[in-house]
């Protein structure tokens, strides 16, 4: 059979450089300080954090599918742990690498380097994941990049392509390839937290002055150049994570200058401007994860006004096809309420937002006598920063910030760096909010049943497991519920299946109603309603089940419709499963049918050398 695969005859771009710490300048280095063949765990794992390259061939022989699929991100102990000493230890066994464009290489090296610090800082103080599994992301966030780099032609395959074909865990694969493969990882949450870190820590290692290769490094310096005391105590920080890290394994980077950014600026910390970017991004990050959309426009405008001396933020969104600018929320010093939301902008406004979207830069309008700036006289204001958030939404929104008391002038290059990163952290806030949203909403439909909004089938069984495990492990009573409607098939029949469906909500009502929070409520299938209650006693129980059905009856009664409920209740005992519980109730249900309905019957029966054990229990609770 043929191999149809695009890689067939492809050549794996690792086998040119299968580790960066292999390029001629690090491996001479390695060699003189002794450290180019570790072995031992620690050793190990302190050179893989300072390989990509070495990181992704790890991390493939770490995670093949024969031993499961890989759920979560892993740090570099859990895969040299994976792979073992003897097997991590041939990672580093690569002779010397005679690659073109080396000092290129060695810029993105840096760059993921300090991404994956600058990420770990981050998990670390806002406790939103493992800080050492997003370091092994960070650093392994410009594969494609690398890939493009070592191959140094184009290639018919994608650079991304590689990435699949390696069938690296969905974690790590939703992180490189933009969030494409987030669907397939089952811990969610933690690929949105790490995604959103990651892309604010690689924005602190470009304004750190770990510029991507791709980057306007030009730019970048003339910014660093302008930095305030604060500003580069930040960088600093960061630089000093990196050179130790290196220094540590015995690199040296610093020694033949690949640290380029100047450090030489006396700028005064008494100016008007906004605090670095990366005080802003800390700042949006370590607050608290917005849960609704209206925390996350809070978190940015606060984070907007507060980050600089700015009198007024707006937070608005975009309407394009009517040139309208809608504002949501204001954040300033006074409680005053906007008597007017809608702004009708100009056409020069309107280009200059349509602007800032497509290039996702912000943008300063500024006023002049006799102009047309319908939003700047609505604002009462001659000049406001915009900043565009989430361009890519059919309604984008922008923060608008002015200092239309203080008057102190908007928009120098530090300031608009410092706005660009708010922008790109602030769009990523919501981005991550839609999808835990979306999430919610997903697991939701996964573990409820759509009708009754009760739990399913599925949910009731995996917490009638928890309740015999947490009741073999500490001896607390439990008791189960099997309850069924009556003649369900004939009201279906007389009264049609919307009637039907009603009586099913009803009687689910009636049950979430009758339970305690900690107590659980599923539709088991079909009429029928599985009811598991922990910590309770069958004594408590029957007065539950008694409750029961006689609320359904009077609720039926209320709607004019035929409507009682049947139960079953069975307590467990010792050694008890899942399936006898299940069975025992399932019996003791049919009891209650065979004894008239509208009513509960109890197999409680607990001497397991009763001889009576397997007869029909008796019914009780007749209605």
């Amino acid at each position: 059979m043929s191999d149809t695969s695009p890689f067939q005859n492809a050549r794996n771009p690792l086998r040119r450089l299968p580790s960066v710490l292999a390029a001629p300048t690090l491996r001479s280095r390695l060699v003189r300080a002794g450290r180019a063949r570790p072995t031992r765990e620690d050793e190990l794992v302190k050179m893989l954090e300072l390989d990509p390259l070495s990181a992704a061939r790890a991390l493939r022989a770490a995670s093949p599918s024969v031993f499961g699929a890989q759920r979560s991100l892993l740090s570099a102990r859990d895969i040299i742990q994976r792979l073992g000493e003897e097997l991590g230890a041939r990672l580093f066994d690569d002779e010397p690498c005679d690659i073109d464009g080396e000092g290129e290489l060695l810029a993105l090296w840096l760059h993921a380097i300090a991404t994956g610090h600058a990420a770990r800082a981050f998990a670390a103080q806002t406790g939103h994941a493992d800080p050492d599994a997003v370091y092994m992301a960070g650093l392994l966030q410009d594969l494609p990049s690398w890939i493009e780099r070592i191959e140094g032609s184009p290639r018919a395959e994608r650079p991304t392509d590689w990435v699949v074909h390696w069938q690296l865990p969905a974690p790590f694969m939703a992180l490189i390839l933009d969030g494409t493969t987030a669907e397939q990882a089952e811990r969610a949450d933690e690929i949105v937290d790490a995604k959103t870190l990651i892309q604010a820590a690689k924005i602190t290692a470009e304004f750190a002055g770990f510029a991507h290769p791709d980057s306007d490094v030009d730019a970048l310096h003339q910014t660093i150049g302008a930095w305030s005391s604060e500003q580069m105590q930040v960088a600093d920080n960061l630089r000093q994570m990196v050179e130790s890290a290196l220094e540590g394994a015995g690199v040296h980077p610093a020694h033949d200058g690949l640290f380029t950014p100047s450090r030489d600026n006396d700028a005064s910390t008494e100016n008007e401007q906004l605090r670095g970017p990366e005080s802003l991004v800390l700042s949006i990050l370590s607050s608290a994860s917005p849960q609704t959309y209206r925390e996350a426009v809070t978190t940015l405008t606060v984070a907007a006004r507060d980050g600089g001396r700015f009198d007024r933020v707006f937070f608005a969104k975009w309407n394009a096809e009517t040139a309208t600018i809608m504002l949501r929320k204001k954040h300033d010093s006074s409680h005053r309420r906007m008597a007017e939301t809608r702004i009708q902008v100009s056409p020069p406004e309107r280009d200059r937002l349509e602007l800032a979207l497509q290039t996702q830069t912000p943008a300063v309008f500024g006023a002049e006598p006799n102009g047309d700036y319908t939003l700047l006289r609505g604002l009462s204001t001659d000049e406001l920063l915009a900043i565009p958030l989430n361009h890519e939404f059919d309604k984008p929104s922008f923060l608008l910030l002015d200092r239309s008391l203080t008057l102190t002038p908007i928009g120098d290059e530090q300031e608009l760096y410092a706005a660009k990163a708010l922008g790109m952290t602030g769009s990523l806030l919501v981005q991550n909010l839609l999808l835990r949203r979306r999430r919610q909403r997903a697991q939701k439909f996964a573990l409820t049943d759509p009708l009754t909004h009760l739990f399913n089938r599925r949910m009731g069984i995996l917490s009638l497991e928890q309740a015999v495990a947490r009741t073999e492990r500490d001896r607390s009573p439990l008791t189960v519920l099997m309850c069924d409607l009556d003649h369900f098939k004939d009201l279906n029949d007389k009264h049609g299946h919307l009637q039907g469906d009603a009586a099913l909500r009803t009687a689910a009502d009636v049950l979430r109603s009758t339970v305690r929070a900690n107590d659980t409520v599923c539709r088991y299938g079909g009429e029928e309603f599985l009811v598991v209650l922990p910590d309770t006693t069958p004594d408590e129980a029957t007065v539950l089940a008694t409750r029961m059905f006689t609320a359904v009856q009077a609720r039926g009664e209320a709607l004019g419709l035929p409507l009682t409920i049947s139960i079953g209740l069975t307590c467990y005992r010792f050694g008890d499963t899942v399936e006898s519980m299940l069975h025992r109730s399932d019996r003791a249900l049919y009891a209650s049918k065979d004894y008239g309905r509208n009513r509960f019957s109890a197999d409680v029966e607990v001497d397991d050398t009763d001889p009576k054990r397997d007869e029909p229990p008796s019914p009780s609770g007749a209605a």
